[in-house]
C-alpha cells in the first residue's frame, strides 16, 4: 500500500511538473496561429520524454550513473567537456527563461516593479532549494502546478470540436513558420533539463530495483497526462484567440484565457499553477547545472547530503541562480528568451541522451534490466526524432526570424 501510494503520488508530481514556460508559450502560440494542426507535436514530445525518462531513471536505478556520470565515463575527455558546456549553457538560459517569467507573472499579478519580483522570485527558489528537502520540492511544486488543470477544464467548457481536434494529431503539412512551431513545441516537452533533474533525482531518493515499477508509472503515466495539459493550452488558443486573430505574447494573455472561461475562480487556479510550473521548472534548472557540472568533475552532489556534504553541487547551483538573475536583469524579454531556449536545447539534447540510450540496451551493465524487444527501437526511434529537432530547430528559427512573432 505504501509503494502504491509512492506512485500515486509521484504521478501527481509528474503531471503537475510537466509544464513550464516553454509549454505555456510555444503551445498557446501555436494554438492562435495554426489552431489543432500542431496538437500531433505534443503527443511526439511526449512519446520521446516517457521513453527518455524511463530510460534514464532505469540506469539510474541499476547502475547508479546519473546523466552526466555517462557522459563522462563514456565519452573522450574533449567530447565529454563540449557536452557539459552545451549542457550548462542550455540550463543556464532555461533557468534565465524561467525565473524572468516568474518576475513577469509576479508583476501583472500584483502590478510593481518587474524587477523587484524578479527578486522576489529568485529569493523563493533560493530559500526553496536550502530549505526544503528533495521530496518536498518536487511534490510541493507539482501539486500546485495541479491548478494548470483549468486549461482542461476551460477545453471542455467552450465545447471542443472533437473531430477538428483529433485531426491535429495527425502530422500534417505547412510553411516555415508552421515547421517552426511543431519543433517548438517538441523539444520544449523534452528539455534537458528535465531529464539531467530525473536522472538525478532517481539517486537522489534512493530508488532500487524494486522501485523500477515507480520509474515506470512515473514517466508513462504522470509526463501523458502533463500532456494532456500542454495540448489543453493549445486547444484552448485556437478556441479563444485563433478566431480573434490575436497570438499571446505574454503570460497574461494565456492567464487571461482561464478568466474569460471560469472566471475569477479559473483565472487564480491557472495563477497558482503558472507559478509553480515554471518555480519548480527554475528550481530544477539550478539544479540541474549543479548536477551536470558535479557529476562531470566527480564531486559530491545532491541536496540530500546537505552543503557540508556537497559544497561545490551547492556553490554551483546558486551561481546559476545568481547568473540567471544577471540575464534576466538585461532586460531580456522572457517569452522571446524563452523561445531561444527551446530551440537552442535541442542542440544539446542528442550528445546528452546518448549515452542513456546506449547504456540502457548494455547487458553487461543493466543485466536482466536491460532494454529488450520493445525498449531498443522505441529508445532509437526517440534518439532520431531529438536528432531531427536538433537540426530542424536552429535552422527554422534563423528562417522565420523566432517564427515571426512581434514582442
Amino acid at each position: 500500500m505504501k509503494r502504491l501510494f509512492g506512485v500515486a503520488l509521484g504521478i501527481i508530481a509528474a503531471l503537475g511538473g510537466f509544464v513550464d514556460i516553454g509549454e505555456l508559450v510555444f503551445n498557446s502560440q501555436a494554438g492562435a496561429l495554426f489552431g489543432y494542426r500542431t496538437l500531433w507535436a505534443v503527443l511526439v514530445g511526449v512519446i520521446v520524454s516517457v521513453v527518455l525518462a524511463e530510460l534514464s531513471g532505469r540506469v539510474a536505478i541499476v547502475a547508479r550513473k546519473a546523466n552526466f556520470d555517462l557522459v563522462r565515463d563514456r565519452y573522450p575527455r574533449w567530447l565529454s567537456t563540449t557536452t557539459l558546456v552545451a549542457g550548462l549553457a542550455v540550463c543556464l538560459i532555461t533557468l534565465s527563461a524561467e525565473l524572468g517569467g516568474l518576475g513577469l507573472l509576479l508583476h501583472y499579478l500584483l502590478g510593481w516593479n518587474e524587477g523587484f519580483f524578479t527578486l522576489v522570485g529568485l529569493l523563493i527558489v533560493v530559500a526553496s532549494s536550502l530549505l526544503l528537502s528533495f521530496g518536498m520540492i518536487e511534490r510541493v511544486f507539482g501539486y500546485a502546478g495541479l491548478g494548470l488543470v483549468v486549461y482542461l477544464i476551460a477545453m471542455f467548457h467552450h465545447g471542443p470540436a472533437w473531430h477538428e481536434i483529433g485531426r491535429g494529431f495527425v502530422p500534417g503539412g505547412g510553411g516555415p513558420q508552421y515547421w517552426y512551431f511543431v519543433v517548438g513545441m517538441t523539444a520544449a516537452a523534452i528539455m534537458p533539463y528535465e531529464i539531467y533533474f530525473y536522472s538525478s533525482g532517481a539517486i537522489e531518493e534512493k530508488w532500487t530495483t524494486k522501485d523500477l515499477p515507480v520509474n515506470r508509472a512515473n514517466s508513462g503515466l504522470g509526463f501523458p497526462l502533463g500532456g494532456l495539459i500542454a495540448a489543453s493550452l493549445t486547444i484552448v488558443a485556437a478556441q479563444q484567440l485563433m478566431p480573434l486573430g490575436l497570438t499571446p505574447d505574454s503570460l497574461a494573455t494565456v492567464l487571461q484565457q482561464a478568466l474569460h472561461e471560469l472566471g475569477p475562480i479559473g483565472f487564480y487556479a491557472a495563477a497558482i499553477g503558472a507559478f509553480a510550473a515554471i518555480g519548480g521548472a527554475t528550481i530544477d534548472s539550478a539544479f540541474s547545472c549543479g548536477y551536470a557540472l558535479a557529476q562531470h568533475q566527480g564531486w559530491p552532489w545532491g541536496e540530500t547530503k546537505g552543503i557540508r556534504g556537497a559544497p561545490r553541487w551547492f556553490a554551483t547551483m546558486l551561481a546559476a541562480a545568481g547568473i540567471g538573475f544577471a540575464v534576466v536583469q538585461t532586460r531580456v524579454h522572457p517569452v522571446q528568451l524563452t523561445e531561444y531556449a527551446v530551440i537552442v536545447s535541442a542542440l544539446a539534447m542528442p550528445l546528452s541522451f546518448y549515452p542513456i540510450v546506449r547504456v540502457s540496451q548494455d547487458r553487461e551493465v543493466m543485466g536482466e534490466h536491460a532494454s529488450g524487444i520493445v525498449a531498443r527501437p522505441m529508445a532509437w526511434l526517440s534518439y532520431a526524432v531529438i536528432c531531427v529537432v536538433a537540426i530542424a530547430g536552429p535552422i527554422l528559427m534563423l528562417v522565420t526570424h523566432n517564427g515571426e512573432l512581434k514582442h
